[in-house]
């Protein structure tokens, strides 16, 4: 099967575009308005950017219905009036909260509240953070790439906003003695496709080959030591 989805219906019963692309992290994003008005609401088109300095993305498109009642969503209008957001991990156990907080509440209702969540003051930024969350990075705000869709300022339209981490909270009991996060533990949900979600929990490792011990350990967050260097010099003299 294949087709164009320029200029030809969807042979399936379902698009299959989203569920292609899959698991996606969801990014569930608190944030606050000028008027003090926390919000929450989760995303699944995030994804981090880069890790020097530390940056995420958030694609959000349009909230309402075309054609005449289509507008921006909360988030994007409270993160560029106040420059920061707040990424909140979703485990297993928080899957409910986090589905009511997807629900179209109006900008002055609180998520936070709807959903049964305590909040937690950030340290770098005015967004609050999810309290029961493993874990959080504060963002400040970047920038903005409007991209239209096919009906210009129409659903299809997305709000790409950049933010650069500067404040990472990591609950201690997902943290295991080498210093990984503990995936069993955290029990991560990810977006599939239709209303499909799966959950993270086995993993496996598999090392780059012909990648020097230096880079090696870059790759797996930790600075390299004496030995990654001397290995790699001895590989070098070979």
């Amino acid at each position: 099967m294949h087709y164009s989805p320029q200029n030809e219906e969807c042979p399936m019963a379902l698009n299959p575009f989203k569920a292609c692309v899959a698991p996606r992290p969801i990014g569930w994003i608190s944030t606050v308005s000028r008027d003090g008005i926390d919000n929450l609401a989760p995303f699944s088109q995030f994804q981090n950017l880069s890790y020097d300095p530390p940056m995420v993305m958030i694609a959000i498109n349009q909230g309402g219905d075309e054609p005449d009642h289509v507008h921006r969503k909360d988030t994007v209008n409270n993160i560029e009036s106040t420059g920061c957001f707040v990424y909140n991990a979703v485990p297993y156990d928080l899957k409910e909260q986090m589905n009511i907080t997807a629900s179209g509440f109006a900008p002055e209702e609180d998520e936070f509240e709807k959903a049964g969540l305590h909040k937690a003051e950030s340290v770098r930024v005015a967004a609050k953070r999810v309290s029961e969350s493993p874990i959080q990075f504060e963002c400040e705000y970047m920038q903005t790439i409007r991209i239209p869709g096919t009906m210009a300022g129409g659903k299809g339209t997305v709000d790409l906003i950049i933010g650069k981490v500067v404040e990472i909270h990591v609950a201690d009991e997902i943290i295991l003695p080498n210093g990984k996060l503990d995936y069993r533990k955290l029990r991560l949900i990810g977006r599939a496709g239709y209303w499909d979600y799966g959950v993270m929990e086995d993993t496996f490792a598999m090392k780059v080959p012909g990648v020097s011990a230096a880079r090696m350990a870059a790759m797996e967050g930790r600075k390299p030591n004496e030995a990654d260097l001397e290995k790699d010099k001895k590989e070098n003299s070979l």
